[in-house]
């Protein structure tokens, strides 16, 4: 079963019950390593949000496990996506997981934050107190 506290999305579409999303200290690294250390985020998010293929499956590489939390990139072939379904809900549960194992959000809610202005907390500017 997924948990959305350790960063863990379902993909039942993968085969059945049990096959999360998750992503770990370790499989960070690895995006961290392929995508470069201060431009990882930006590039795999902004790629997740324009459904690449090549985003897609670098997460999944890193994160896709099977019933027993084994990842399948480590003896098992990855999964293919079934074909009669669009990979745009696949891209928004890889930017489930990144952000769930950074932010403790999902990326919807996470991105709603980051997108509200700061509120300024400066006292107002009075002519009189001058």
């Amino acid at each position: 079963m997924a948990n959305r506290y350790i960063g863990e999305v379902p993909a039942p579409e993968f085969g059945g019950k049990g096959i999360v999303i998750r992503i770990d200290m370790a499989g960070l690294l690895q995006l961290e390593d392929e995508y470069g250390e201060f431009t990882w985020a930006s590039r795999l998010f902004n790629g997740l949000a324009m459904v690449s293929p090549s985003k897609i499956r670098a997460v999944l590489t890193v994160g896709l496990r099977n019933d027993k939390g084994t990842l399948f990139s480590e003896g098992d072939e990855l999964p293919a996506w079934p074909a009669d379904k669009p990979l745009a809900p696949l891209a928004v549960r890889c930017q489930d997981a990144l952000a769930l194992f950074l932010y403790g959000k999902t990326f919807k809610e996470w991105a709603a934050g980051v997108e509200k202005p700061e509120e300024d907390e400066r006292p107002p500017q009075n002519d009189a107190v001058l």
